[in-house]
């Protein structure tokens, strides 16, 4: 019940409405409860003799005992036949009736009514929790989850706590409130009675909650099988390419299959379970109320009982109401046990450390003026894990081109990580004109870069929404300028639909060429600072890096630039050159300085233009 108030938290805004929710319930419950006492005074009219009752007299003193109360209905009943006719007290006590099936039947729907928004309002706000805290989330999470288990976690966890949620509120406040109700009232009649049939109910509590625990498990179970199952579609549907490629598609569809199978089994078994609540609690509850009637028959038939025939009529009549809302509350109970297991997992990626990386604050970040300065720069991604980043120091000037080259898995995109704030040093610092990168606004600071990786990025929209990602309002004027240098207006022009033509998911709709130079266009619409290139150019053909390569001339000149360079023949005019091999800076100068030193770099350079450029690339990582 802990982690269902923890999901009712969401909604702490909602306290005014369910107060007001609460109130209509407990008017309802008021009118319910008499609706159901008038069983008693139903009873007497149509079995009422025709000689009047004395009016009774309270023999204890008191008149709220529960036999003056009968006592004195009977005379009422007895009395007013007597005056009115047996029919017309008849038709009287069925527009009673009417009046209070009818208010109770307003409450009611009035409580649903603001109770709707609650539940549903509860589940936006956690929807909205959950991505929020997604979007603050450092990159080293997502390195570390696979992208189908988040998918199906925020997708289909979040739709079992929502149908858990739906209802349960509602449930787990008006129900008990109706027992509350229904049991002082079946106390007032006969607290004997009443003392034997809560003797006799937590049998039917105690089978419930251990099926319940049950539930639990196998939840916790069949989610984990889901997560499997939607992770393996995912990395299927993504590497579609690989399977048609080898041939494997019979392999593929055996592990799917099997996994498909273990998920089945699982679920099968939890339906089961679940199934059997329903019916298990529908065969005790009967059997409660037969143990009932024995002993309460047995206790009227001996003369030992308190009850008359009609009340003990009544008391069963108003017992078995009180079986329907503890039925209703197990079944939620049941439900919420489910929804337990997958709000744990939701909890586990809110409980999640943002980081400082992510934080919000620090000092502003307006402008760049002098320098960023790498001062004994060390990184590694886990404690036990060896340093992907050794001792760098770097200095990257105002206006400068820095390169980063040297073997795959050396550190340069670790470096440019550390740089756009992905991550924080290990050891040492990093300072933006004087300033520890830690002290620093991150979003701030990320707004004067613009990144352009490997991967050509591009989201399900329009071309014009993809270059003005995060900025909407943009003049389309600005848009088009930067499509311009980016070598992309072309292009885009002779698309149908122009700057509104869908780029397709992932940008599938475009090619290679077309979608890295959006995402150039993307990067200097925001005039950035500081421009990192990560590989631009390493995924494309010959054609279409010389387009993109054209427009990276453009836009790193006059401007601080970043360069992890693919191919060498992209960087010779860098300022500075820097050599990172096994997280080490080997060597750092011009490329004319390099080559005079022959050592690393000059290796790589002859590898790629010993006779002219060669295939192949030692310098990718």
């Amino acid at each position: 019940m802990k982690a269902y108030l923890r999901i009712l938290r969401h909604g702490r805004v909602f306290r005014p409405r369910l107060a007001a929710a609460f109130l209509l319930m407990l008017l309802y419950n008021v009118f319910n409860v008499f609706s159901l006492a008038l069983t008693i005074p139903f009873l007497k009219i149509l079995f009422a003799s025709d000689t009047a009752a004395a009016l009774p007299h309270p023999g204890d003193g008191s008149f709220f005992s529960s036999e003056y109360t009968q006592h004195w209905m009977s005379w009422q009943v007895q009395h007013n036949i007597q005056l009115y006719g047996k029919m017309q007290v008849l038709y009287a006590f069925c527009a009673v009736l009417l009046g209070m099936i009818i208010l109770k039947s307003i409450f009611r729907y009035l409580s649903l009514w603001i109770m709707a928004p609650i539940e549903l309002g509860v589940m936006q706000i956690l929807r909205n929790d959950i991505f929020r805290h997604l979007s603050y989330l450092p990159l080293s999470f997502y390195t570390r989850h696979r992208r189908g288990n988040l998918m199906t976690l925020v997708v289909n966890d979040v739709q079992v706590v929502q149908e858990a949620v739906l209802g349960t509120i509602i449930n787990l406040i008006n129900d008990p409130l109706t027992m509350l109700f229904l049991l002082g009232t079946m106390l007032f009649l006969s607290w004997k009675l009443t003392l034997f049939t809560l003797i006799v109910l937590p049998l039917t509590g105690l089978v419930i909650s251990r099926i319940s625990k049950s539930l639990k498990r196998r939840a916790r179970s069949g989610q984990g099988s889901l997560d499997t199952l939607v992770g393996y579609l995912d990395e299927f549907v993504g590497g579609i390419r690989i399977v048609k490629a080898f041939a494997a598609e019979q392999f593929v569809r055996n592990r799917y299959q099997a996994i498909n199978h273990r998920f089945t089994r699982t679920m099968t078994g939890f339906r089961r379970r679940e199934g059997m609540a329903s019916p298990l609690n529908e065969v005790l509850s009967v059997g409660v109320v037969i143990i009932i009637i024995l002993y309460g028959g047995s206790l009227i038939m001996s003369g030992n009982s308190p009850l008359g025939s009609e009340e003990f009529i009544g008391f069963i009549v108003i017992f078995s109401q009180f079986i329907a809302p503890l039925k209703t509350v197990s079944n939620a109970v049941s439900r919420i046990q489910k929804a337990v297991v997958s709000y744990e997992r939701i909890r586990g990626i809110l409980d999640q450390d943002a980081g400082r990386t992510e934080q919000d604050g620090g000092q502003p970040v307006t402008t760049f003026q002098e320098e960023i300065f790498l001062e004994k720069v060390s990184y590694q991604y886990a404690p036990d894990s060896k340093r992907v980043l050794k001792g760098i120091d770097l200095t990257i000037r105002k206006g400068e081109t820095v390169a980063l080259v040297g073997p795959s898995g050396g550190g340069k995109s670790t470096l440019v990580d550390l740089l756009s704030r992905f991550h924080d040093p290990t050891e040492g610092r990093i300072l933006l004109d004087g300033t520890d990168y830690r002290q620093l606004d991150p979003h701030q600071l990320r707004q004067r870069m613009g990144i352009v990786t490997q991967e050509a990025i591009l989201f399900n929209d329009t071309i014009r929404n993809n270059i003005a990602f995060g900025r909407p309002d943009i003049p389309q004027a600005q848009i088009e300028a930067a499509a311009r240098i980016a070598n992309a207006h072309g292009f885009i022009t002779q698309l149908e639909g122009g700057y509104e033509a869908m780029a397709g998911e992932r940008g599938m709709a475009l090619s290679g060429g077309q979608r890295q130079r959006l995402c150039i266009a993307r990067a200097i619409l925001h005039e950035p600072d500081i421009l990192i290139l990560d590989e631009a150019t390493s995924a494309l053909d010959s054609e279409s890096e010389k387009l993109v390569q054209e427009a990276l001339d453009r836009v790193t000149r006059d401007r601080t630039s970043i360069i992890i360079a693919h191919r060498l023949s992209t960087i010779l005019n860098a300022d500075k050159i820097v050599v990172i091999v096994e997280g080490d800076m080997v060597e750092v100068g011009t490329h004319a300085q390099l080559l005079a030193q022959e050592g690393m770099y000059a290796r790589l350079y002859h590898l790629q233009f010993g006779n002219g450029e060669a295939p192949g690339d030692a310098s990718q990582g």
